[in-house]
């Protein structure tokens, strides 16, 4: 199994190893905020502006987002974090391709970017991609197919350390230039998934990166916005003014790190933020509700591709069973957890298929909690309680099942007992039909270890990724239940080109899933937030927006 990251839950990291690629030639009821943040100390980022005033003077002409971490290397390919690519990708840096999410009745879709043009050849294993002509980087240098080509090739070489981006080019062959506008990628096998990984890919100029990656963190790219500065926690960008698809309508936009969620608050009331991505539980509903907010402000749900789910190990008894499976996947109470113990900041999920998830498509009723169906599917796959010790047993053999997962930290408050967390609730529910779960945690790399040696029943994972992508990965581990019909459904997407077709394939999966029982999800990220009245043109895609779209409305 290949796994992304776990914040809360499991961390598996998956690294493969590839051959060099064959090259061609010239490539988220509180007290006010307000109150809680007059005695605080201010955040480097804001103890660095010279005062409020030059905030205030610049508002006219610059969009500020709150960052609730580190922006981290802007650099976005090696390495980068969350912030950084939402930072870079699509201002400083473009892809070939833009992915357009649905919108009511229109399907997702590919619009050009780059790219001016595309065409899959008959066959399906050649892609003809041709550039938009009169494209500079941000030093004046034309943008020419020399350095799409070293961009594919850079991320496609094992050596470079592309972990996050390569897999995505794995059924690319090789990459040849037919003209300076004009590139040819030959494919191992059809792959619809080709042009979904060039709607993500940014393209570098090679005469910046090619000795390096990291150019000593410089950042030149194509796009509508080059980075002015990046200090003190703040990133300000301003446009580029011969971008080369027009200059784009907000002069500056600021990114500006602040932890203190308070502070954040106070400032957006004065009018100091135009987005904040994500609320923290404490001021989430009441805060984002008070009339300070509400009447400056829009709510804004980024929803961004994060799920918690349990992975079962079905090559060992007794999760061999599908019942077990179905019967365990009942026991998780997914609605109180969202509601209560994750604030309203998390939503029921059972696969990872929703509209925008990670499998683009209509999303599947999530089932409720219910212990007696559970129990019934127990009872119809022989385990009941025969010596009335209130745990179930089958040929004398109770029912007890190991549960992995990491370690998590103490609360810091030890005045009371600790809240149940979604890991208690599903261990308590199924000890009330029956079930003993024990729970094992460790590190990183004891879970790792766990989990390739197929020493556990259920394992807690946390999904990461992008919108409509490859998660095939996620079922080939030995450990997980497959089955020939999941197979087919996830060949079934590959071969598709179009992001449409793919969301008509996806309720396939779904029943397929359903069949077998490899996972059952728990809850999906539902962060927050607020985007103020002034900003138009905001549309969210992929857990997050595209900034160079946004306009400031003049009057507000």
């Amino acid at each position: 199994m290949s796994a992304s990251q776990v914040a809360l839950l499991a961390v598996v990291v998956g690294v493969v190893g590839c051959d060099s690629p064959a090259r061609v030639k010239p490539w988220r009821h509180a007290p006010d905020p307000t109150a809680e943040a007059a005695g605080a100390p201010r955040s480097p980022a804001l103890a660095d502006m010279s005062a409020e005033a030059d905030v205030r003077a610049a508002r006219s002409h610059t969009l500020r987002i709150h960052l609730d971490a580190e922006p981290g290397r802007l650099n976005p390919l090696v390495g980068p974090t969350l912030w950084g690519r939402r930072i870079t990708l699509g201002t400083v840096f473009e892809p070939l391709l833009r992915y357009v999410p649905a919108e009511g009745q229109t399907p997702a879709r590919y619009a050009p970017r780059l790219a001016r043009s595309w065409r899959v050849m008959p066959g399906g294993q050649e892609i003809r991609i041709e550039l938009e002509p009169d494209v500079t980087f941000h030093d004046g240098r034309p943008l020419t197919t020399s350095d799409v080509q070293f961009t594919l090739d850079a991320v496609r070489d094992s050596r470079r350390g592309i972990d996050q981006l390569w897999p995505l080019l794995a059924d690319i062959e090789r990459v040849e230039l037919i003209t300076s506008r004009e590139i040819r990628l030959t494919l191992k096998r059809p792959s619809g998934w080709v042009l979904r990984a060039l709607a993500e890919l940014p393209i570098l100029p090679m005469h910046v990166y090619d000795g390096s990656l990291l150019a000593g963190g410089a950042l030149i790219g194509s796009g509508p916005y080059k980075l002015a500065s990046n200090k003190n926690g703040t990133v300000h960008l301003v446009r580029y003014e011969k971008y080369w698809g027009g200059p784009a309508p907000i002069a500056d936009i600021e990114l500006v790190y602040q932890p203190d969620a308070a502070i954040v608050l106070k400032d957006a009331k004065r009018g100091d933020y135009d987005i904040v991505p994500a609320l923290i539980p404490a001021h989430y509903p009441d805060q984002a509700n008070a009339p300070g907010i509400s009447a400056a402000f829009d709510k804004l749900e980024l929803r961004p591709l994060r799920m918690r789910y349990l992975a079962f190990n079905a090559s060992r008894a007794p999760l061999d069973d599908p019942r077990l499976r179905h019967a365990l996947a009942l026991l998780v109470n997914r609605r109180e957890i969202a509601e209560r113990t994750l604030s309203r900041l998390a939503r029921p999920a059972l696969w990872p298929i929703w509209p925008g998830g990670f499998v683009n498509g209509p999303e599947a009723p999530v089932p409720d909690f219910d212990p007696k169906a559970a129990g019934a599917l127990l009872d119809a796959a022989g385990w009941t309680d025969t010596d009335k010790d209130g745990i179930r047993d089958r040929a004398g053999q109770q029912l007890r099942i190991v549960m992995i997962g990491l370690e998590r930290p103490q609360p810091k408050d030890a005045s009371g007992p600790p809240p149940k967390t979604e890991r208690d609730l599903f261990v308590d529910a199924a000890r009330k039909i029956g079930v003993v779960i024990e729970v094992k945690t460790g590190n990183e790399s004891w879970l790792q270890k766990k989990l390739e040696d197929g020493h556990y029943d259920v394992v807690e994972e946390q999904w990461t990724g992008m919108v409509d992508s490859d998660i095939s990965a996620r079922f080939k581990d030995p450990h997980r239940a497959g089955s020939p019909r999941i197979d087919r459904a996830l060949d079934a997407l590959a071969a598709a080109w179009d992001p449409a077709e793919r969301e008509k394939l996806a309720p396939e999966l779904a029943a397929a899933l359903a069949e077998t029982w490899p996972i059952a999800g728990i809850v999906a990220d539902s962060p927050q937030g607020l985007v103020h009245k002034r900003v138009k043109g905001w549309r969210v895609s992929d857990g997050w927006i595209d900034l160079s779209k946004l306009e400031l409305d003049p009057k507000r």
